[in-house]
Formats: C-alpha cells, sequence, structure tokens
C-alpha cells in the first residue's frame, strides 16, 4: 500500500496502519484491515496486527542518497534489510523507544555487473523485513528515495493463509517461513497471511481472501489449530469445505492449492490420536474434491516433510522443515503459474 503520510515508500503486505499506543506518532503496520478483525476470533484479531512477512521498500534516487526511516516496535524485534534478493550483512535491532536506521546503497550493489541475474526484484529496491512476533510501526521516511516500480517487483503474487506454522513461529527470520521460501524460489512476491493459534476457518477470511484482487496463486494450509483446539470433526468438516468453496469459486481463474496437516505430534507419539489428524486430512481432500471448479489442487502436507524437520513440540518446523515444505511446495505450484 501506499500512505500519504509516507510517500517516498510502499509497504507491502499491509492493508492499513493504525495508531501505535507504545509510542506517538508511529503507523501500526496491520496486514488486515481493522473492519475484518472485529469479525475474526479475538486471536486472529491480534495475529493480523503483527508485522508476518510486512517489508518497508523503496529506491534510493541515486546510489548515494542516504534514506532515513525511524521505527518502533512494541517489544524488542528486528528487521533484515535487503536489496533486491541480496540479504543485509547484519539484523537490525529496535523497540519502544523510535530508532532512525541511515540506508544507502551498498558500495558493491552499486557496481553489480549487467550480467549477473539478481532475480525478480530489482537490487536497487531496499526492502526492509519485519519480523512476525511484535507490532512494528512506522514514524518517518526521510531522504531523496521513491516507491518501487511494478517492472523493479516480481510479476506475480502468492498469497498464504494457515496457522503459525505459516506465520513461521520457529523460523529463524522471517525471510527463512516456507512462504518466504516458495516465494524466492518462484521470484513472486508473498502476502502472509497466517494466524498463529487462530485459523479457524472463519467465514470472514474465507470471505476477505475470495474478495482480494490482488494475488494470482494461493496456498491454504488448514488447519491444525483446529485440530488442536478442540473443534469437532464435523465442525472441521462444514467449515473447510465452506472456506475452500468460497475462496476458490470467486476467484476460477486463480490456482488454490490447499495443504493437508503438516505431520505433527498426533501422528508420531506413542497415545497420538492419529485418526483425529486422518479425518483433518481426510475433510480438506473431500473440500478439494467437491469443488466446482476446476482450479483447486491438493497437496498432502506429510509429503513436504518428514517428522526430523520439526522442532521438539512435534508441531512447528524448524529451518530443515521449512526448507523441505518450501522446496517441495514450490514445485507444486510452479506449473500452476505458467
Amino acid at each position: 500500500m501506499n500512505h500519504d503520510e509516507l510517500p517516498g515508500v510502499a509497504l507491502h503486505n499491509v492493508a492499513e496502519t493504525a495508531t501505535a499506543p507504545w509510542s506517538p506518532g508511529g503507523h501500526r503496520l496491520r496486514r488486515v484491515p481493522a473492519a475484518l478483525g472485529k469479525r475474526l476470533n479475538v486471536d486472529a484479531r491480534d495475529r493480523m496486527g503483527h508485522p508476518t512477512n510486512c517489508e518497508l521498500r523503496f529506491v534510493p534516487e541515486t546510489d548515494d542518497a542516504s534514506v532515513r526511516v525511524t521505527v518502533s516496535a512494541q517489544g524488542r524485534t528486528v528487521l533484515h534489510p535487503f536489496w533486491g534478493g541480496f540479504q543485509g550483512e547484519e539484523p537490525i535491532e529496535f523497540g519502544p523507544v523510535p530508532k532512525t536506521i541511515e540506508l544507502t546503497v551498498p558500495d558493491r550493489i552499486s557496481v553489480l555487473d549487467d550480467a549477473v541475474a539478481t532475480g525478480a526484484f530489482d537490487q536497487r529496491v531496499c526492502r526492509l523485513r519485519f519480523d512476525a512476533w511484535e507490532p512494528v510501526a512506522v514514524h518517518d521516511v526521510a531522504g531523496a528515495c521513491r516507491p518501487p516500480t511494478d517492472d523493479e517487483l516480481p510479476n506475480h503474487r502468492y498469497l498464504a493463509h494457515g496457522t503459525s506454522i505459516t506465520e513461521g513461529a520457529a523460523a529463524s527470520a522471517a525471510h527463512l517461513t516456507y512462504v518466504s521460501r516458495v516465494a524466492r524460489r518462484l521470484g513472486v512476491d508473498p502476502v502472509n497471511l497466517g494466524a498463529s493459534g487462530s485459523a479457524f476457518c472463519e467465514p470472514a477470511m474465507a470471505e476477505y481472501l475470495a474478495d482480494r484482487d490482488d494475488w494470482d496463486v494461493a496456498t491454504l494450509a488448514l488447519s491444525v489449530n483446529m485440530a488442536n483446539r478442540g473443534f469437532t470433526e464435523k465442525q472441521f468438516d462444514e467449515r473447510v469445505h465452506a472456506f475452500v468453496r468460497t475462496v476458490a469459486e470467486s476467484n476460477p481463474g486463480k490456482p488454490v492449492v490447499c495443504v493437508t496437516l503438516f505431520p505433527y505430534h498426533e501422528d508420531l507419539v506413542r497415545d497420538g490420536d492419529r485418526e483425529r489428524a486422518a479425518a483433518f486430512r481426510s475433510s480438506l481432500r473431500t473440500a478439494v474434491d467437491n469443488c466446482a471448479t476446476g482450479n483447486v489442487h491438493l497437496v498432502e502436507g506429510p509429503d513436504l516433510m518428514d517428522a526430523t524437520g520439526l522442532t521438539t513440540d512435534l508441531l512447528h518446523p524448524g529451518d530443515a522443515g521449512m526448507e523441505a515444505i518450501g522446496r517441495g511446495l514450490a514445485e507444486e505450484v510452479r506449473p500452476l503459474l505458467d
């Protein structure tokens, strides 16, 4: 989005901003509008106020232009600067007291040979990539810069919805989530609408995803939250059928990839409820089969990652698991973008 008070930059994966209660004058980044949040469960409402895969993007007017960005966060957090696809050397820490970061095009990026393949992003696009776990705000941007143009960005946009696994709860950084890895492999721009602990296949979220016109392919990883939070198999079955149908049938020309539960503790521990896990996977398969349009595709979560990709909670993928999911899911999605 473009922001009237921040004209020199673009805010990616941001639907609107709000006041930042921890610091006057800050524009808190929200992934969905507050009006939608009021229609979601309380936990999802909170999660959508966290900057998962949100980015502040700009292009300096000249290679030696100095751009100063002032940010704050509710608690201690980090951002990772990227120049196009090139990762900055160090993450930047910040917290409740506004911090001003000064950025210029790195020396060697400014003299990069034209023959070097730089991926889907122009290397002069500065991308400040925020971590997921503390709300953040942008206070000011000063210096000679402009928002990126379309030809400096990927041609396609990838929309992802799911649980904390989609948000990347155990990934070491936002750019190491499976969503970010899929996007990098395919050269697409990721919009991450994962909802940690609160992806309950709610009608309001389905309608919001269906009504957005800014994505070319979507993945729906549904939903270990409902399996773990006491929803009955019947409740999940009804909700997931309606959710998939709403998103897919409203966008018949766009591929929608549904991912069954990744391997998790119920599959793996001695007294795990394997039948319940199997039932939830079966419901999503049936929802895909019953969809009236031909744009819905199924990927089996257990085919993307083995148990050793998990952290010791046997629920969240670690970095190895995120890499495996990203690699496998990208191969499933790639032919759908051709």
